[in-house]
């Protein structure tokens, strides 16, 4: 059934990423309209929707379902996590459903259900268009870094693709000659997989050529883009999305980042709920368009970032994300209350030289724990006060912090690896 769902959409899917700006926004109005009467009908939306008093057939829904969407709170994962079955179009899954759950980084692990169309159109059609755009082809050999049990790597044909999967579980020289012995067009990855490859190849003084690199699931920064180009000569383009609305935005050639407003609708929140001016930063609450089986409306991403109000220079009209600084749980609550976003930290320190990764554990609200993996023959003393001066010149004077040279950095779930890690008194 997602095949032929496929055969019938991918036509439309491709068409959307050539519309106008206006044709855009009239086809996600449409499709915001029929979603909302969807979650209308189950339990846990429509009991909301009644509270606001908007009913399932109310005119509102078709002549401004913006307005509609306005007037619900957005929702996180404990809440519908709670809500169960009460989320479920019927009130239960049924046997064609598709489901995915998230890795549980977050801490709050969340199962997703599906219909087979949605499904076909958000795993599969979106993210085909995004590669085309980047100059991926059906010819392509394609290599995904992914969790999955060590000797569990396989290759194989996966529709018109040819796709091997690498566990980034082992170390990263069995990683790296898994990858050399494939000679990928495509990688797939983890940044943090990634570089920990990159760095092999570099104490070797080799480089694995590579056509295009994608990364997603954590932080892309500067830094580690750079470090990854070099190593596999290769052009990396972001992806930003959820496990529970798939892929929500994807970097083009020419370097926009072109969120899918066709099948998400993306909104920047400040900490009322309220709609921030273009390029502010704020929450990042998404609503996906063409998933009725369990509708997620304002849902809570758990990351903070920007919507720009600039065209791409690729002509698209998709809307463009901008940066984005981090899950809303790694906020730093220091001395005094002030907040610090996990962007300012890294903006502090991805500046000093021979310090190839690091990664920051607060330890109170005046001190942090920096562990760090330098360069050979880095200068320790140095990179170490160098570490202080920038964390009390840009983030805070009374800053103190432990620095900690390592061979290497942790990792969480699914093989995640969070740069900034709060105090849990901190996460709200």
């Amino acid at each position: 059934m997602i095949g032929l769902w496929m055969a019938v959409d991918a036509a439309s899917v491709f068409r959307a990423g050539r519309l106008s700006s206006e044709s855009l926004e009239a086809l996600g109005r449409r499709r915001l309209t029929r979603l909302l009467r969807a979650a209308a009908a189950t339990e846990f939306y429509g009991g909301r929707l009644r509270a606001a008093g908007i009913g399932g057939r109310d005119p509102l829904l078709e002549r401004d379902p913006a307005r509609v969407l306005a007037a619900l709170a957005p929702v996180g994962k404990q809440e519908l996590r709670e809500a169960g079955n009460r989320l479920l179009l019927g009130g239960k899954t049924r046997p064609q459903w598709r489901s995915s759950a998230s890795s549980g980084s977050t801490g709050e692990p969340f199962r997703v259900h599906y219909e087979p169309r949605a499904w076909a159109m958000l795993k599969h059609l979106v993210k085909l268009r995004a590669r085309h755009a980047c100059g991926m082809g059906p010819a392509d050999r394609v290599v995904l870094l992914d969790a999955i049990p060590v000797g569990g790597s396989r290759a194989g044909l996966a529709g018109a693709w040819r796709v091997a999967r690498i566990s980034v579980l082992q170390p990263a020289a069995a990683i790296t000659a898994e990858m050399a012995g494939l000679a990928p067009d495509t990688v797939y990855g983890l940044p943090s997989a990634l570089l920990e490859v990159a760095a092999v190849l570099r104490a070797r003084g080799d480089r694995l050529a590579v056509g295009r690199i994608f990364t997603s699931g954590e932080l892309l920064r500067r830094p580690v883009r750079d470090a990854l180009a070099d190593a596999f000569q290769a052009q990396v383009f972001d992806i930003y999305g959820s496990s529970e609305t798939k892929e929500i935005a994807w970097q083009c050639p020419a370097g926009g980042m072109h969120v899918n407003s066709d099948v998400v609708r993306l909104e920047v929140l400040d900490e009322a709920g309220q709609p921030v001016a273009d390029g502010m930063e704020g929450e990042l609450v998404a609503t996906l368009l063409v998933n009725r089986a369990m509708p997620l409306v304002r849902y809570r991403l758990g990351d903070r970032g920007t919507l720009l109000l600039r065209r791409c220079g690729c002509g698209r009209a998709f809307p463009l994300l901008g940066v984005v600084t981090g899950r809303q749980a790694d906020v730093l609550v220091l001395a005094g209350g002030a907040r610090v976003s996990p962007y300012t930290i890294t903006c502090a320190l991805e500046r000093i030289a021979g310090m190839l990764r690091y990664q920051v554990t607060q330890l109170d609200a005046n001190r942090l724990r920096v562990r760090a993996i330098v360069e050979p023959g880095a200068d320790q003393v140095g990179v170490a006060a160098k570490v202080r001066s920038a964390l009390r010149s840009e983030v805070a004077p009374f800053l103190d912090a432990e620095v900690e040279f390592v061979n290497r950095l942790p990792t969480g779930p699914g093989g995640k690896f969070r740069v900034v890690q709060p105090l849990p008194a901190a996460v709200p």
